[in-house]
């Protein structure tokens, strides 16, 4: 049976609170406020500690931990003053759900959008968020993926620094506001995700330690304490992992989870952590009775997080795979390399158009390229995220600049083609679809002196191909205010209809059964410099020709012969006198239903 973390009110409407703390003797409930008092709680003999107590939501409280100091409950709900503050008792039955007739997004429809709730409007907060949900319905977007929001250090972060795992950041608003977003999304039609963090607590705020249970004694991140999952007395924190994972999706009707960086989260049990999530996540799907999405973050792909539990998997819906990015960069941007991998031009875009992947590798298998040669076999299309730029993609650059600014707007409407017609889960990231002339930087915000230098430093230390010297500091109020997206009104209004025009011909492909991983046929051809997509389903036919920028000796236009009628195209000429014969410039795009019959430079 799964423990049960934190508060929650009784029958006779007092509420009970409940703390696991195997490192301590003893504990004091302390109530805050009018009525203020501190109560003795009682334990049990694994160290689980409870009170009760007559309190009204909004009421703050501590635990009073052996050393005297007052702490923030280790499954708080909400923490109003940040992570520093006490925690607050919020009544989860508060809030009045109106999204009884949702269902649920099938995977196959799934258009994901990124944001940052607190950059995503001018205001910063759940309830603003909402106020541009229409734009978002009117460019086809039909899934949100919000980056983390348990509450984490400081005014602003971009929310991999959380140590509240249950309290939705507080500068954002409150708990049932987010609860709001999520409901009103529902109602129009639009799944909600939410990427949360297991791999590591964050670097300021963890007042875990004195509980006990909670921070591994075995392991260390770089970002900080490593939750405690393996090893004696890991148990509790196994079970809190998963009570945090029911709570997003039961509590407030999340559509489903993105696990940040999986493969460093670091588990040496016999059953990692991540398959009883996949577990659970099987179960909830049952009981809910409505569509759920697990989504593993893991850089390369990764087929045992894609393969069933009834087969020895982990049971993931999908894998954010970062191949396609990277491989699209290798060609728009040589100059610059954002991974630690190394992305090899022509080839490994030639690896990914023809099975959906570069660099494979699992929790015991090392990460490395894969050769053609080696395993031909596509990937599971319809399970792997592509996008072309993403939080990490455009935040690790030192000025924060977008596709757009550190290409051109053809390079980049020309990425976004190739993104969305290929039968990958497409990912958007906020004001992508309009151009945003908005940086967005890499921005936290830590009251620590030497954690403060330590982010600094380690920023230039990680990216040392960057000239860091004007940039503004990650630290600032600056790199958070200015990395909000502004108005769609202020973008490319030319690339905004580019992408209605994309997702829509998207959508009505696969509505007719083209579309899809099974009818694709897709290569790089080097002679074009051109990536080149087929479909053929049940006699039709459909086709998209994308070059993302040519070397000198092709830097020309190419001529493609062609069967069926254009669609769209983008930097495209028809060929005067020349029956469906199209001329592609270095930067086109060419989009139709037919067949395309050759190509020649």
């Amino acid at each position: 049976m799964l423990r049960a973390f934190g508060p929650r009110r009784l029958e006779d409407g007092n509420v009970l609170f409940t703390v696991h703390a195997p490192a301590c003797e003893q504990l004091t409930l302390r109530i805050e406020g009018e009525h203020a008092q501190e109560l003795p709680m009682d334990a049990t003999e694994d160290r689980v500690f409870t009170a009760t107590a007559n309190v009204s939501p909004g009421t703050r409280y501590w635990f009073r931990v052996p050393d005297g100091n007052p702490r923030p409950d280790p499954a708080s709900r909400f923490q109003p003053d940040g992570v520093h503050g006490p925690s607050q008792w919020t009544d989860p039955a508060a809030y009045h759900w109106r999204d009884q007739a949702w269902s649920g997004l099938p995977k196959d429809e799934m258009i994901l959008y990124e944001l940052h709730i607190g950059t995503f409007t001018k205001e910063g907060t759940y309830l603003a968020a909402i106020d541009r949900l229409e734009e978002l319905v009117d460019l086809g977007i039909t899934a949100i993926e919000i980056m983390p929001v348990a509450q984490s250090a400081g005014r602003w972060n971009w929310g991999y620094d959380g140590t509240n795992f249950f309290a939705p950041r507080n500068t954002f608003g409150t708990p049932d506001e987010l609860k709001q977003l999520v409901d009103v999304a529902h109602r129009l039609g639009i799944a909600m995700i939410l990427d949360v963090v297991y791999n590591h607590f964050g670097a300021e705020g963890n007042y875990l330690h004195p509980f006990g249970g909670y921070v591994s004694p075995r392991h260390q991140t770089v970002w900080g304490d490593a939750p405690h999952l393996d090893g004696e007395g890991s148990a509790m924190m196994r079970d809190y992992i998963i009570a945090n994972v029911r709570y997003w999706i039961e509590e407030f009707h999340f559509d489903g989870l993105r696990l940040d960086a999986t493969h460093c989260i670091l588990d040496e049990s016999s059953s990692h952590i991540v398959a009883e999530v996949g577990e659970v996540f099987a179960q909830m799907q049952t009981d809910l009775g409505r569509e759920l999405h697990l989504i593993a973050e893991s850089n390369v792909y990764d087929p045992e997080l894609l393969t069933p539990l009834s087969a020895g998997g982990y049971g993931f819906d999908a894998i954010w795979c970062d191949d396609f990015l990277h491989a699209v960069a290798a060609e728009t941007r040589p100059e610059e390399h954002m991974s630690d991998r190394r992305y090899i031009a022509g080839e490994d875009i030639d690896m990914v158009l023809r099975r959906g992947y570069a660099f494979r590798g699992t929790f015991e298998e090392k990460r490395r390229r894969i050769p053609l040669a080696e395993d031909g076999n596509a990937a599971d299309w319809e399970s792997l995220i592509f996008s072309i730029q993403n939080h990490d993609f455009i935040g690790n650059h030192p000025d924060g600049r977008r596709l757009h600014q550190v290409t051109s707007h053809e390079a980049h409407r020309a990425a976004a083609a190739l993104m969305l017609l290929l039968p990958a889960i497409p990912m958007l990231f906020m004001g992508e679809e309009f151009a945003s002339e908005k940086p967005f930087y890499f921005f936290a915000d830590f009251g620590d002196a030497h954690l403060r230098d330590a982010v600094e430093k380690g920023r230039r230390r990680e990216y040392p191909q960057h000239d860091w010297t004007d940039t503004v500091s990650c630290l600032s109020k600056a790199a958070f205010r200015k990395s909000q997206i502004g108005l769609r009104e202020k973008g490319s209004e030319e690339t905004l209809q580019w992408y209605r025009e994309l997702i829509g011909l998207r959508k009505t492909w696969k509505k007719r059964g083209l579309f899809g991983g099974p009818n694709l046929q897709a290569r790089w051809d080097a002679l074009s410099h051109a990536a080149l997509i087929q479909y053929q389903h049940a006699g039709e036919s459909a086709f998209a020709i994308v070059r993302l920028g040519s070397p000198d000796e092709v830097a020309g236009d190419v001529h493609v012969e062609l069967t069926g009628d254009v669609l769209l195209s983008q930097c495209t000429l028809p060929m005067p006198d020349q029956t469906n014969t199209w001329a592609i410039g270095t930067l086109g795009v060419l989009i139709g239903e037919g067949e395309i019959r050759g190509i020649s430079v």
